[in-house]
């Protein structure tokens, strides 16, 4: 659960077509629904999703760009910088009357999306390197 003044966001089942929060996601909802007596609120329906692993941060700090940097001499950090900015997806927004391109990082991404971000650096560094990388925790 996230709970701020303007906000609140709750994973919760759905059994039979229905909405199932349990009793202390009721008092949650009622609790912030007092807070906006006489006012709107939005309700949004989404896929609950999860931001990478600390499982996969460590093997991809620990292992994976350590033996990158160790095998070309660079910072761990440098490597995360060219393998971000060469491998995540990128995007355009326009502010004032110029496009900008925005990248995600690698705090952005759901656990799943950091799998494949794993696998394509691996492949990378197998490809590029010749750096083989275990598997995946």
């Amino acid at each position: 659960m996230t709970a701020t003044l303007n906000s609140l966001t709750l994973t919760i089942p759905v059994e039979g077509g229905r909405l199932k929060p349990s009793p202390g996601q009721q008092a949650t909802i009622g609790t912030f629904l007092r807070t906006r007596e006489g006012k709107a609120v939005e309700v949004k329906f989404a896929r609950p999703t999860t931001s990478r692993s600390q499982r996969q941060n460590r093997f991809y700090w620990g292992v994976v760009l350590t033996a990158i940097a160790e095998s070309t001499g660079n910072s761990t950090e440098d490597i995360h910088v060219v393998l971000r900015d060469r491998l995540l997806p990128r995007k355009f927004i326009t502010l004032g009357s110029k496009e900008v391109e925005v990248r995600k990082t690698t705090t952005d991404l759901t656990t799943e999306e950091f799998t494949l971000y794993l696998e394509a650096v691996r492949a990378w560094a197998a490809t590029e390197l010749g750096i083989t990388m275990p598997d995946q925790p």
